[in-house]
C-alpha cells in the first residue's frame, strides 16, 4: 500500500514519481466508470492534481515509460479532449481489451505485450498495475511489484517444422471462425511444443468454449 511505502514527512508526490521513474511498464486499468469517478468534494479525480493515480500516469507519460491501458468491463479508450493535459497522451497509447467471454485468449494477448518489457535479462524493474479507478490516497493498493521473468513457451521452433506451416496456416483460419483474429497467435505458440496436427488441434480447441462449435472445429481441423 502507498500509503505504508511511503515514509512520514517524505512528500509523496516526489516518492510516486521516483518509484515511476524505476518501471519497465506501467498498466493503468480503465472500467466504465474511469473517466467520471469522484472524489468525496464531488469533483473528477482525474482533475485533482494531488490524486496518485493521476500522479504515476503523468509521471510515466512523461518520461515516455510504456502506458498499457487495459479496458475492462466493456470500456473504451478516453479520447485526448476527456483528458487533463498531463493525460492527453494515454489517449494515444495502444490498448488490451479483457473480457470475460474471452479470458483465457485476452490474457495471452496481455502476456505477449508484456514479455518484451520483462523477460530482458537486463531489465529488472518492476511492474506497476494501477487500479481500475483513480485511488484515493487512503485506498489500500497493491505496492509495485518486482517483475519475474514471464513463462516461457516450452519446446522450440521444431515443433512448427513438424507441423507445417500450411497446417498451421489452416488450423488458423478453421480457429479464427470461433475466436477471431487472435487466432493466429494462439496457433503459432501452440505449435512450438505440439508435435502432430492432432496434438496441435486438441491444444487450440480449448480456447473454444461452446462444446458444438468445438467438436466442429476439431473435425474441420483434422480433415
Amino acid at each position: 500500500m502507498d500509503v505504508a511505502a511511503i515514509e512520514p514527512g517524505r512528500d509523496f508526490r516526489k516518492v510516486i514519481d521516483q518509484s515511476v521513474s524505476t518501471c519497465s511498464v506501467l498498466l493503468a486499468i480503465i472500467g466504465q466508470e474511469w473517466l467520471v469517478a469522484k472524489n468525496d468534494a464531488g469533483s473528477r479525480r482525474l482533475e485533482d492534481q494531488n490524486d496518485f493515480v493521476r500522479i504515476e500516469l503523468a509521471s510515466a507519460l512523461r518520461r515516455d515509460i510504456p502506458v498499457i491501458p487495459i479496458l475492462v468491463r466493456g470500456a473504451k479508450m478516453p479520447r485526448p479532449e476527456q483528458l487533463p493535459d498531463d493525460l492527453k497522451e494515454l489517449a494515444y497509447r495502444n490498448a488490451v481489451e479483457l473480457s470475460h467471454a474471452r479470458w483465457k485468449t485476452d490474457v495471452q494477448v496481455l502476456l505477449q505485450a508484456l514479455r518484451p518489457y520483462i523477460e530482458t535479462p537486463q531489465m529488472q524493474a518492476p511492474v506497476v498495475a494501477r487500479m481500475e479507478q483513480p485511488a484515493r490516497p487512503d485506498s489500500s493498493r497493491s505496492a509495485p511489484a518486482q517483475s519475474a521473468p514471464a513463462p516461457r513457451v516450452t519446446g522450440t521452433a521444431a515443433g512448427t517444422q513438424i507441423v507445417g506451416a500450411q497446417n498451421i496456416d489452416r488450423i488458423s483460419r478453421e480457429l479464427a471462425v470461433y475466436i477471431g483474429p487472435i487466432a493466429d497467435v494462439i496457433v503459432k505458440q501452440a505449435a512450438k511444443r505440439c508435435s502432430s496436427i492432432e496434438e496441435l488441434c486438441t491444444s487450440v480447441a480449448r480456447e473454444i468454449e461452446d462444446g458444438s462449435n468445438r467438436a466442429k472445429f476439431l473435425r474441420a481441423c483434422r480433415t
